[in-house]
């Protein structure tokens, strides 16, 4: 290409939007219940309670609570109730897990009918339903219905009611707002603070931010007392699940520390912003974007308290800590309302001669190119989405300030591109590097959205890199990727030595998921084959899902591309629906698949997400959850191991030990 493929300019938008709100299957719609008086208090415990013994491998204790769960749902609502419709799920789930098909499967049919018939047949508890009941049919060898019913929980994701549904809740109450209805937005986020209870249960860290919508709304109103009780039901809500010196309670306590400045309570905010401030800088890097921000939110403070000496002081250090970013970040704030990630990128999939960058690269297969991908990222944007314009705004252009969105594209050969990824990962202060590599049924543009969303959200430094390969994008193609990821591995394999040897990075992570695995254990095997001293290259091997048969990974697989060193992660989850579909192809569990036993393998450290909030099939919760991403950043910008990442807690069994994440509890 002779020129960037750009988007044509859009015009300026302001506003706020949340896309993609994950709906996890078999992990959310716990407390699927109204809170009433009549509800017994210890359901919520129930909830948290099954899981928990259960991926302990205390199953006798997690199925008996099960079944008791169920009795008293039966007793305490009746068998026509929503919640007795989470209580049997969670004991198919359990049933489930011990492979039980048969007895699980009426289990959930019969949950499915109780929620079409108390919520609608198009309510998001339904779409998680019938993604729990299309696992079992999985199970049961049932792949022709358990389609169907993906292809049904899809559709209401796509085409629920904007008010009913979770997703579009924060776009309609903005809208609200800006039209002068006050009134009606108010009621529609008391709303949404009561539906985000009940999917999530009442204290569980997902709810925080339909708090902050109602508090935002009751602040506007001159409801500071209301709001600031939501702000502190936030913050508190964070401490327990994620510690009190934590990023996600730094983040609440910038907000509460907000309300106070604003309503002349300076002393209140200052003690506030200092305690984010600390948290932050024995968090990250001095440089990182979180650390300049309290800074100048913390000088701001002192501006408007006439303390211009301390002001000044922070605003120096600010704009000193900015300028040494500049060189070392991987995005830039080229504009007041987003900012821009440069992302490199090498693919084998063909051209299609669309010059709209979206459509550069199709599904075909076509010689390896190489280049570079400028991404924006909304300045509202919230860690772990990729937001997206919703079908309710088809015929808008894609707006920078509010969504992710590719922006152009730069085709370079391969000394040019090198030579730019060189002075990337030289200006970085770690050297450092990246490469992701996605999954099935997945786009060039989506794929390089997700990598620029990874790189902002991990605040990496160094060069983040995409490799894509010709997936057809397509749900009903699955045996096509088959054929295409086993025909990138060669082009995939030089690209690697190509960059272990050419690229200047002294730290060279590899992210892989789904079957994007598969093009990267197999290139490495063939690779470390062929050169053994390159291993050495490569400091972290990340799989995240990854679709490979189990026991292949664990004889085959890891024993090559490890040699018996520490040096991979593996994400693994019993609610990844796509690996179920994949098993009911090959007739074997995938190594991303929790649901029938752990993967174990020397040199790998195993991390059961399951217990996390992830996206709607359950697959990609790598980049999609808060909690899987603060684990990633521990171990790619802190480089610590498992035992050392304060989010997990090991869990011994008799073939080994792998960890689970301690802060979110799973539930049906």
């Amino acid at each position: 290409m002779d020129q960037k493929r750009r988007l044509p300019q859009t015009s300026k938008r302001s506003g706020r939007v949340l896309c993609g709100l994950a709906l996890a299957v078999f992990l959310l719609g716990a407390a699927a219940v109204p809170a009433s008086a009549e509800t017994p208090p210890d359901f919520t415990e129930l909830n948290r309670q099954i899981p928990g013994l259960a991926q302990a491998g205390e199953a006798a204790e997690a199925l008996a609570l099960a079944r008791k769960y169920v009795a008293e749902a039966r007793t305490a609502s009746g068998e026509d109730s929503a919640e007795y419709a989470t209580a049997v799920t969670w004991l198919a789930w359990m049933l489930r897990r011990e492979q039980n098909y048969d007895k699980a499967a009426p289990l959930l049919e019969r949950a499915l009918t109780i929620r079409e018939r108390v919520f609608g047949p198009d309510h998001a508890l339904v779409a998680t339903s019938l993604h729990n009941l299309a696992g079992v049919y999985f199970d049961q060898g049932r792949e022709d219905e358990a389609n169907a019913l993906i292809v049904r929980a899809e559709t209401i994701k796509a085409e629920v009611d904007g008010v009913g549904d979770l997703e579009m809740m924060p776009r309609r109450i903005a809208e609200l707002s800006q039209a002068g209805k006050p009134g009606e937005a108010l009621d529609l986020a008391q709303r949404y603070v009561t539906l985000t209870k009940e999917r999530y249960g009442p204290d569980q860290p997902p709810i925080v931010p339909a708090l902050l919508e109602l508090a935002f709304l009751y602040e506007t109103q001159g409801r500071i007392d209301q709001a600031e009780a939501l702000l502190k039901e936030g913050l508190a809500i964070r401490e327990k699940a994620f510690g009190e010196n934590s990023l996600e309670s730094a983040e609440s306590l910038d907000q509460l520390a907000r309300l106070y400045q604003t309503n002349g309570r300076e002393d209140e905010a200052e003690a506030l912003l200092k305690q984010s401030l600390a948290i932050r800088r024995a968090a990250l890097e001095e440089t990182d974007d979180l650390v300049i921000e309290s800074l100048y939110a913390l000088a701001g403070l002192y501006e408007e308290q006439g303390l211009r000496a301390n002001a000044e002081k922070l605003y120096a250090e600010a704009e000193a800590l900015q300028t040494k970013r500049t060189g070392e970040a991987a995005f830039s704030v080229e504009h007041p309302s987003y900012a821009v990630v440069r992302v490199y990128y090498a693919t084998d999939r063909k051209r299609t001669g669309d010059e709209d960058p979206a459509e550069a690269y199709g599904g075909d297969r076509g010689p390896l190119t190489y280049g570079v991908a400028e991404v924006s990222i909304p300045r509202d944007h919230r860690m772990g989405e990729v937001e997206r314009p919703s079908i309710w705004r088809l015929e808008w252009c894609e707006d920078p300030e509010r969504f992710v969105v590719l922006l152009s594209l730069d085709e370079k050969d391969k000394k040019a591109f090198f030579k730019d990824v060189q002075e990337r990962v030289k200006s970085s202060r770690r050297k450092s590097a990246f490469i992701f590599v996605h999954g099935y049924n997945v786009a060039f543009v989506d794929a390089t959205r997700r990598t620029a969303q990874m790189a902002y959200d991990l605040g990496f430094g160094g060069a983040p890199v995409l490799y894509s390969w010709p997936s057809q994008a397509s749900y009903s193609s699955y045996k096509v990727d088959e054929t295409n990821a086993e025909w990138s591995r060669h082009d995939f394999q030089n690209f690697l030595k190509d960059f272990a040897k050419r690229s200047g990075a002294d730290d060279i992570y590899l992210i892989a998921h789904s079957m994007g695995t598969r093009v990267l254990t197999g290139a490495l095997k063939e690779l470390f084959l062929e050169e053994p001293k390159l291993r050495e290259k490569f400091d972290e091997i990340i799989l995240a899902a990854p679709d490979i048969d189990a026991d292949t990974f664990s004889r085959d697989i890891a024993p090559k591309i490890l040699a018996g060193e520490r040096r991979a992660t593996l994400y693994a989850s019993s609610g990844d629906y796509a690996l179920m579909a994949s098993k009911s192809f090959a007739g074997y569990r995938r190594a991303g698949d929790t649901a029938g036993g752990i993967t174990l393998a020397p040199g790998v450290d195993t991390i059961d997400a399951s217990a996390t909030s992830t996206d709607f099939v359950g697959h990609s919760y790598y980049a999609d959850s808060v909690s899987v991403l603060g684990d990633l950043r521990d171990l790619i910008m802190r480089k610590k191991r498992a035992e050392e990442r304060k989010r997990l807690s090991p869990v011994e069994i008799d073939a080994g030990r792998y960890w689970t994440f301690e802060e979110e509890a799973a539930s049906p």
